[in-house]
């Protein structure tokens, strides 16, 4: 009889055997599995573990204004580069080159290993390199091994460029957060990618199409030889709707009228007008392109060539004036007075007035308790339509503003909101859809949106019920009205031409590099105003008599014959404010008035009265419009029918 202590150590034994067995046999299974039935694929993949693909970026598009003058286009800037495997076996080149660019160890090593740039392709280390280091590295390179100095294109402003900043936008190399987003559209780590501006908005045509680098790399990841090349497709050029000559008038009549703003005493603060900001807007009635939009402060696109510093941008942020802040797309102010257009219309359309009903001003209007002003209490007497546009009364509109709400609270012949349904027709409240990205929508009140302010931040909007004073204020431009530059130019556009409200454009075309037309971006139709004529001719010869009737609020600043030839129709606003701000002076305004060709308007911060800065901003743009002599732009004052 066997032992079981002796039997136990043979049977492990065998068991060990046994499972040995097996492991070899699924060992030589699998072998035979990869060397025959999968050999085929193995050998691809073998054969792609030794190919590299390096994406080339393209040449972007230029941008041009609307006569063909380029604006932005790409030279190439001197840059070093480094070889990433070759500084990895060498830190005494890496030493020997931070001394060499003024830098720190540490700072080339997070150049060298940027993520943000492919493995497989040099890093550049020192963008716009000195005359000096590039000498240097090309008569010591055995002292700097994987070192080159070479040159990459990069984007350059020309000076015709510099005051259309915002429009234009920058580029800047893509974000990991942006390359995780965009990556199946082919970008690639260390692309250039719009962001702001024409940049942005059109991106798609400027990139272009990159080319591809195919090497054949060994175990460690060296480079042994190139195995084909793709040259990159240059972008599309974008031509604007911009003329580079009026913009730069804008700009420049913006900044003036700052200036001379500045220098002017606020009897209201008793202090000078601070004046820190304007803008200005010329669009064409009849197509909806935009000639101009400018706005000031701005900032200067070279400072992102090449990657702006953090310092740098820094500063930009912390500015007290928003340079980065386009004003004429993103700046929301009271329209004030200009305002009128809409509450005269929405009179007309609900037959509240004609354009003969004659009302009598005497200078005030009560509502419940409070009584509504007219400017300095001035009564203007019996007035019709023409005549209250052209000497501005409040109150006249005031009284459309408060019967059209009585009319809903009273006899529901209107709804709650009937003012701002004319607003929405003319485009305000929401975005205008021009071609370039963070448009503001602005924002006409309506009693719906109190109470929904109300309940969501009751300790900034305290008052969640709407009052007839609300009304009263909402139409002359007051309450919490808010419109930009380019809303108000755009409405003033869409009553010139007749009723069809466009969207901004300000691209023409998208050309390839040789000059053919791949896409035209036509005009785009938003909606349409009823306008009757009797009522539009009305309300020119309203408009005509601001700068042309003695007693027009904008008459002192337009009255000499060179001015009158141009047949310009406009409106002041004055749009008051909450201290320790300072009035917005706005002017609006289209010529020739019957056949309009032009559409400018000038929205100035903490600036006084409409006819006392913005008018004149506005008639310096006409005089470069008309090819007058250039006006300087001063602090003109109010005309003598009235100053809102």
């Amino acid at each position: 009889m066997t032992n079981p202590e002796q039997a136990s150590p043979q049977l492990r034994l065998a068991i060990l055997l046994v499972v040995v067995a097996c492991l070899f046999s699924a060992l030589f299974a699998r072998l035979w599995f990869l060397q025959v039935i999968n050999s085929p694929q193995a050998q691809v993949v073998a054969a792609d573990n030794g190919i590299r693909s390096i994406y080339i970026p393209a040449p972007r598009g230029l941008v041009l204004d609307s006569k063909g003058r380029v604006l932005v286009d790409n030279v190439n800037e001197p840059v070093i580069e480094v070889d990433r495997q070759i500084a990895l076996q060498n830190p005494a080149m890496v030493a020997r080159l931070a001394a060499l660019l003024g830098k720190t160890v540490e700072q080339i090593d997070r150049s060298i290993n940027n993520d943000q740039y492919s493995p497989y392709a040099p890093v550049p280390i020192e963008t716009n390199a000195t005359d000096e280091e590039i000498l240097a590295i090309q008569e010591n390179q055995a002292q700097y091994p994987g070192v080159q100095a070479t040159s990459m294109s990069v984007r350059h402003y020309n000076p015709l460029a510099l005051p259309a900043a915002n429009i234009l936008g920058y580029v800047s190399q893509i974000s990991g957060t942006e390359l995780a987003q965009m990556k199946s559209l082919g970008y690639q780590a260390g692309d250039q990618i719009g962001q702001s501006g024409i940049e942005e908005e059109f991106e798609s045509y400027l990139r272009g199409t990159p080319g591809v680098e195919k090497v054949q790399v060994d175990s460690r990841g060296n480079v042994l030889g190139r195995l084909s090349y793709t040259a990159p497709v240059p972008g599309d050029n974008i031509r604007l709707t911009i003329d580079a000559d009026i913009q730069a008038v804008a700009v420049a009549a913006v900044q003036q009228g700052e200036a001379a703003a500045r220098t002017t005493f606020d009897q209201a603060t008793k202090r000078n007008y601070t004046a820190p900001a304007g803008s200005a807007v010329v669009e064409d009635p009849a197509t909806g392109q935009v000639l101009a939009l400018a706005t000031d402060p701005t900032y200067d696109p070279r400072q992102f060539v090449g990657g702006i510093s953090q310092v740098a941008y820094n500063a930009l942020l912390d500015n007290p004036r928003f340079p980065l802040l386009d004003r004429s797309i993103q700046g929301q102010y009271a329209p004030g007075s200009t305002f009128k257009l809409v509450t005269a219309l929405a009179g007309l359309e609900y037959g509240i007035i004609s354009p003969s009903t004659v009302f009598d001003d005497t200078g005030s209007i009560t509502v419940g308790n409070w009584t509504a002003h007219n400017d300095n209490s001035q009564a203007y007497g019996p007035i019709t339509l023409p005549q209250a546009i052209t000497v501005s009364s409040d109150n006249f509109f005031n009284k459309i503003g408060l019967d059209l709400w009585y009319g809903y609270t009273n006899n529901r012949l209107y709804g709650p909101d009937a003012l701002q349904t004319v607003a929405a027709q003319f485009g305000f409240s929401k975005p205008t859809g021009i071609d370039l990205p963070n448009e503001a929508p602005g924002k006409i009140p309506t009693p719906e949106s109190y109470s929904k302010d109300h309940q969501q931040h009751p300790a900034v909007f305290t008052q969640a019920q709407w009052f007839p004073g609300n009304s009263d204020q909402v139409a002359i431009g007051q309450d919490e009205d808010l419109v930009t530059p380019i809303q108000l130019a755009n409405a003033y556009a869409t009553f010139a031409n007749g009723g069809t409200e466009y969207a901004p454009i300000l691209a023409k075309d998208a050309e390839t590099a040789t000059g053919q037309v791949v896409k035209r971006f036509a005009a785009k139709v938003n909606g349409t105003v009823p306008i009757r004529p009797d009522w539009r001719a009305s309300m020119i010869a309203g408009f005509e008599g601001v700068v042309n009737n003695p007693k027009g609020t904008a008459y002192a600043v337009f009255d000499n014959p060179q001015n009158q030839a141009m047949d310009i129709a406009g409106k002041t606003g004055t749009a008051q404010v909450n201290a320790p701000r300072q009035d917005t002076s706005v002017f609006t305004s289209f010529a020739p008035a019957i056949k309009p060709q032009f559409v400018v308007d000038a929205f100035m911060e903490d600036a006084g009265y409409g006819a006392s800065v913005a008018a004149p901003v506005v008639r310096e743009i006409y005089d470069a419009l008309f090819a007058q002599p250039l006006q300087p732009v001063s602090y003109t004052g109010a005309g003598s029918g009235g100053q809102n």
